[in-house]
């Protein structure tokens, strides 16, 4: 099995006996986007916080 399959299957099989399939989906989402920013901040694709203060703002005019 594919290294990306067995972590995938470890965190399936880490989350609660009870859990609906939106909330094995929406974790499985979350540890892609985490996943997806370790990569850019890898790889120097970030902004500091005041520029995307300033990115926000310019969303609310």
């Amino acid at each position: 099995m594919s290294k990306v399959k067995e972590d995938l299957t470890k965190l399936i099989q880490d989350q609660p006996e009870d859990s609906s399939p939106e909330e094995i989906v929406r974790e499985l989402a979350f540890h892609l986007m985490v996943e997806r920013g370790l990569a850019d901040s890898d790889a120097g694709r970030v902004i500091s916080n005041d520029e995307m203060a300033r990115r926000i703002r310019s969303w609310q005019r």
